[in-house]
């Protein structure tokens, strides 16, 4: 009996031995108590038994079609957050992760962290302040009239050698509006000067 037990499921997976080689029933009857209970409806195909495998190939199936889901959403999600990390450090960047103007390309941070800072300090700027770097009297009383912000980006752009670019980097406005203003502010000192 166990011989035509044997022989019967035989038969039945030659006859569907194409499908055998999809993976998802390779994988499903790769596990042996869902291999047991084929043989099982092989040899006694009762409408229990097979709602019971169809039930059980369902729930195989869903686990991994659901599984599959989670990785590509999970895959997604991890593109796009890496996108917008990057698209907030370009947009909100340090300002001394500015480039300096100098043959090797580095950043502000590099320069000041480098030995040759330490070789180089006579030549670089203490103060940030534009007003501290002026030696003409109509020029400082004109440059006391701006707005924080107007000498804020005459500093950057005169003394730390920023680009409009980079300026509306540091400023997180567009580089027009920066350009912009920055004539504006130029027209108001030569009138500040001119008219004493």
């Amino acid at each position: 009996m166990k011989d035509s037990y044997n022989q019967s499921v035989e038969t039945y997976l030659s006859k569907i031995e194409k499908h055998m080689k999809n993976p998802i029933i390779k994988s499903f009857l790769n596990i042996a108590e869902n291999m047991d209970l084929l043989k099982e409806v092989i040899n006694n195909p009762t409408s229990i038994l097979t709602k019971k495998l169809d039930d059980t190939f369902r729930e195989f199936y869903f686990r991994i079609r659901f599984t599959s889901y989670l990785s590509q959403a999970i895959y997604f999600n991890a593109i796009n957050y890496d996108k917008k990390v990057k698209l907030f450090s370009d947009r909100n960047k340090s300002i001394l992760d500015i480039p300096v103007k100098d043959k090797k390309g580095r950043t502000v941070i590099e320069l000041f962290c480098s030995m040759e800072w330490k070789d180089c300090q006579e030549d670089c700027i203490y103060s940030s302040n534009i007003k501290d770097h002026l030696t003409n009297d109509s020029l400082y009383k004109g440059i006391e009239q701006l707005t924080e912000n107007q000498r804020q980006l005459l500093s950057l752009a005169y003394i730390f050698d920023l680009t409009d670019s980079e300026i509306a980097t540091y400023f997180n406005v567009s580089q027009q509006a920066v350009s912009k203003s920055h004539k504006k502010i130029l027209k108001k000192l030569r009138e500040i000067i001119e008219n004493g």
